[in-house]
């Protein structure tokens, strides 16, 4: 592969990453718009995000022989696209049903992203020590927060929240098609075999790391899914102000991830891993006792921080422990951090509804101390050559 093909690739990638923070955290911030309009309850609007992530689930794994086929620059052209006309039918909605139905659209093209897009670097750049990957997951954040403040303070402003869907309908069309032609680019080929696939979910260390993207994810989720609501609803607050909010953990998630990049080689994965997420939890357990906005921003900025490696480092440290295929291993645990991600906010939005969603931000400090635990244990165990 030439290198200007590479270099398209990674800005295609970065693009593609960007975008698709913002069709993520898009339904939280329209949230309360949405709901109002609609009539959702907290417990429906955290079952959209609950119904979504089974649909990434069954794309996901869909998502390696679909690799395998047509290599993984077409499937990623193709997602971005399914996306787009998803954020599209999203402005059309009448109803929970029809809302429902078109989660489904947004959910498969955000899945095939999930699914492919962490592999396509890996496969651009296999030599990668860690800090490609925690790049190029750096512009997940950097999309929340672009995305967050500028939506929030439309909404605040009085804008439709369905124009904003459909401004990100047109930017994801034109994403989609900034990935070079396939034959331009020659990538390893990604295995398929149910063989493969019986070796990697036979040994009990991915099991480890699975269930750890897992609370991963849902610490992660919480706070990306439930904090505009949170700040809206408990103080009172404009949109713009809960938009902030996002804006100010996903500060904190660009800034750890970008961090993180440059600390890789230098302290290895684990280490930072541990250490993240040790200091996380703290900041975790001190989020319920804050009661002043300002305090709560700077709080969100460092929760952002140390949360931020979590994501892209488990995946990266996990394929270099197994030494499976990266395809693979990543489609396998990014299905177990989307059901993280989506069941977290489904169990906030119901404590939310039964008690409040500040006593909700407990499960969040819970999420961390077993991710702790999980790291803690998981060099106990040897891996199984595959």
């Amino acid at each position: 592969m030439d290198q200007s093909t590479r270099k398209q690739l990674d800005i295609a990638s970065r693009a593609s990453m960007f975008t698709y923070a913002n069709t993520a955290v898009i339904i939280p911030i329209s949230l309360l718009a949405i709901t109002s309009e609609m009539g959702f309850s907290l417990t429906q609007a955290g079952l959209l995000s609950l119904v979504g992530s089974v649909i990434q689930f069954a794309i996901l794994l869909g998502s390696i022989p679909l690799a395998a086929a047509f290599g993984k620059i077409r499937p990623l052209r193709w997602g971005i696209w399914v996306l787009g006309i998803g954020m599209l039918l999203f402005t059309r909605i009448t109803g929970y049903i029809s809302a429902l139905l078109v989660i489904t659209i947004i959910a498969s093209g955000q899945a095939v992203i999930e699914a492919l897009q962490t592999p396509l670097v890996e496969d651009i750049h296999p030599d990668d020590d860690g800090s490609k990957q925690v790049f190029l997951h750096a512009f997940w954040p950097m999309g929340i927060i672009l995305g967050t403040l500028i939506m929030g303070e439309a909404l605040s402003r009085g804008v439709d929240w369905r124009t904003l869907f459909l401004i990100l309908s047109i930017i994801s069309i034109i994403v989609g098609a900034t990935y070079p032609r396939k034959s331009r680019a020659k990538l390893p080929e990604s295995r398929a075999e149910f063989s493969h696939a019986g070796e990697i979910l036979s040994q009990p260390l991915f099991w480890i790391f699975g269930i750890a993207l897992f609370f991963a994810g849902g610490a992660e989720g919480g706070f990306t899914f439930w904090t505009a609501s949170f700040i809206q609803i408990e103080y009172g607050a404009l949109p713009r102000a809960g938009g902030l909010g996002i804006a100010s953990f996903a500060l904190g998630m660009a800034s750890g991830r970008l961090l993180a990049s440059r600390l890789a080689a230098k302290f290895g994965l684990r280490k930072i891993l541990i250490f993240s997420i040790l200091i996380a939890l703290i900041g975790a357990v001190t989020l319920y006792f804050v009661s002043n906005l300002i305090t709560l921003y700077f709080l969100m900025v460092f929760m952002g921080l140390f949360i931020a490696p979590t994501w892209p480092l488990i995946q990266t440290y996990t394929v270099r422990r197994l030494g499976a295929d990266p395809t693979m291993v990543m489609v396998f645990l990014s299905c177990l951090g989307i059901l993280g991600f989506s069941t977290m906010s489904f169990i906030m939005g119901f404590i939310g509804d039964l008690s409040s969603l500040r006593m909700s931000f407990l499960t969040s400090p819970v999420a961390l101390f077993i991710l702790l635990i999980l790291l803690l244990l998981e060099i106990k165990i040897k891996p199984v050559a595959t």
